[in-house]
């Protein structure tokens, strides 16, 4: 009798840890889908094409996103699914790859916007283990993927006054238009930690005449925009316009393109 008593708890302990263990094996049902539309003409060099979904935008390594599996090439719309557990993504956006080339997670050429607001990436959330949000459209614009070329800017960036609190990171921009009318518009540079005085940058950019170029602030729990924008090329401080510089070709390098961060 003993025996039996001893026998019947281990049985249950076997029962419940096994239980365990399949339900540890249980696929992930939670994520986000919906369909990406292409426009433009399909570059020849396009190696892969997914769908990202990024804790922070823009996003600066592999860790900040998860995402899709490669979507087909050379169509004109594509369905999507990223599996994920629960939680917020601050922006979902289409990232282009070239052939030979490695992943660049800022090659982005499509981001959700739910409004007309594009400065403004739609955030989704994944509100338990159990949902699937549906229903993200996303445009894609192929012209805006960035092939590797040795053209840039480079440059001394300087800051005065006290820096914010809040502040973490300076990103170097670049649009062809003074006035960008999407985050799609802008090339967005390697990170820069803030807190410097002056500091050396580079930043690549394909071949073409860019009309503004300026340093953005990113700051703790808050959303970038055209008000992030601490700094703007000028050629002369008295100059009302920003200053243009162009890049004829894909190995034209343009020096002394110098801006001052003002707090």
């Amino acid at each position: 009798m003993p025996r039996k008593i001893v026998f019947i708890p281990l049985l249950i302990l076997i029962i419940s840890l096994h239980c365990s263990h399949e339900r540890g094996l249980e696929p992930t049902r939670s994520g986000l889908s919906g369909v990406v539309s292409f426009n433009k003409t399909w570059p020849e060099m396009t190696d892969q094409v997914m769908v990202v979904a990024a804790l922070k935008f823009p996003p600066t390594t592999i860790s900040d996103i998860v995402t899709s599996e490669p979507l087909p090439l050379f169509v004109d719309k594509a369905d999507f699914v990223i599996w994920t557990p629960p939680q917020t993504f601050a922006a979902v956006g289409v990232v282009w790859k070239e052939k030979n080339q490695p992943w660049d997670v800022t090659n982005i050429i499509g981001i959700y916007f739910p409004t007309d607001n594009h400065f403004a990436p739609g955030s989704v959330t994944i509100p338990d283990k159990n949902t699937l949000v549906d229903g993200i459209e996303i445009q894609a614009d192929l012209s805006k993927a960035r092939r590797k070329v040795s053209s840039a800017i480079e440059g001394t960036l300087q800051a005065t006054g006290v820096w914010p609190a809040e502040a973490t990171q300076v990103l170097m921009i670049a649009s062809p238009s003074i006035l960008p009318t999407s985050l799609l518009d802008i090339t967005f540079g390697i990170p820069i930690p803030a807190g410097f005085d002056s500091i050396h940058y580079s930043l690549s950019l394909q071949p073409g005449v860019y009309r503004l170029i300026g340093a953005l602030l990113v700051e703790k729990n808050k959303s970038i925009g055209i008000e992030s924008i601490k700094a703007i090329y000028k050629k002369k401080p008295t100059d009302f316009l920003p200053g243009s510089v162009a890049l004829p070709t894909d190995s034209t390098v343009v020096a002394n393109v110098n801006l001052t961060l003002e707090f």
